[in-house]
């Protein structure tokens, strides 16, 4: 199988970026592929706990924490996250904290690499 790796730099809310990325990991994963997910910039609130359903807006707390469990791996843009005030404990388990080479390292070694952002 393949490996995937997304990176995503949108803003949190009001952007079907983020449902698409997540509907991608979700078939790829489903399909025995490997898939990290990058969250960078804005996309990096994603990954904190405590989210609330409103409306129509998606909840994006609850399918990260099955998509963890079915395997994806999810890394915070460390600089992003401290800039924003957001801490270890106030991320979903199982969301690592790691710098931009990370992200490149993976990017350059995976069979597909994805960027999805409107910044």
């Amino acid at each position: 199988m393949g490996a995937l790796t997304i990176g995503l730099l949108t803003r949190p809310y009001g952007s079907k970026n983020i449902a698409f990325a997540l509907r991608l990991a979700k078939a790829a994963l489903e399909k025995g592929h490997s898939v990290k997910l990058w969250l960078s910039g804005d996309a990096t609130t994603v990954a904190k706990k405590g989210q609330h359903k409103y409306q129509k807006s998606f909840n994006f707390e609850a399918e990260l924490k099955e998509l963890i469990e079915k395997g994806l791996e999810v890394v915070n843009c460390e600089s992003c996250v401290y800039i924003r005030g957001i801490n270890d404990e106030e991320m979903i388990d199982g969301v690592q904290v790691k710098t931009m080479t990370w992200f490149m390292e993976n990017a350059l070694s995976s069979d597909v690499a994805l960027m999805i952002g409107e910044e």
